[in-house]
C-alpha cells in the first residue's frame, strides 16, 4: 500500500483531465496518454476541477494525521491554482475523513501534486491510511 495510494490519485487524475477515458478521444498508441492537440481533451484540461477524496486513517493515528494536514492545507490554499481546499472530519467517525478540493484547471493540480508539501502528504498518508482513499473527479 505504500505506493499504491499515490499512485491511485495520480491515474485518477490524469484519467479525468482526458475525458475519463472516455471513446471521444482520437488518441493513438503512439501519442500521448492525453492526446493534447484533442479538443475533447484540451477542453478537460482547462475545465475547473473538482476533487472529493475520502481518506480512512487507523485510530491510533487520527490525532497525528490532523495535526500533520496543518502544512498541507495552508500551503494548497496559497497555490495559484487553488479555489477551494478543505478538510471534514466524520462526526460520528473520528477515522473517516474528506478532502474537499477545487482548482483552476488541470494544470493548477498538475502543479500542486509536484510540490514538497504534497509529496510529503503521500508519505504520511501511507503510514496513517487503514484502506485506499475514494477519489472522485468531478
Amino acid at each position: 500500500m505504500k505506493t499504491r495510494c499515490f499512485v491511485f490519485i495520480l491515474s485518477v487524475v490524469m484519467m479525468s483531465a482526458c475525458g475519463g477515458g472516455s471513446s471521444k478521444s482520437s488518441c493513438s498508441e503512439g501519442e500521448s496518454a492525453c492526446c493534447k492537440e484533442d479538443a475533447v481533451c484540451a477542453s478537460a484540461a482547462n475545465a475547473q476541477k473538482t476533487i472529493i477524496a475520502q481518506v480512512f486513517i487507523k485510530p491510533e493515528h487520527v490525532d497525528a494525521f490532523l495535526a500533520s494536514t496543518t502544512d498541507l492545507i495552508a500551503k494548497s490554499r496559497a497555490e495559484e491554482g487553488c479555489i477551494t481546499y478543505n478538510l471534514y472530519q466524520d462526526p460520528n467517525d473520528s477515522t473517516k475523513l474528506l478532502f474537499f478540493e477545487e482548482w483552476k484547471n488541470q494544470a493548477a493540480i498538475d502543479f500542486h501534486f509536484e510540490t514538497e508539501h504534497f509529496k510529503n502528504f503521500g508519505k504520511m498518508l501511507e503510514e496513517f491510511a487503514s484502506a485506499e482513499p475514494v477519489i472522485t473527479i468531478l
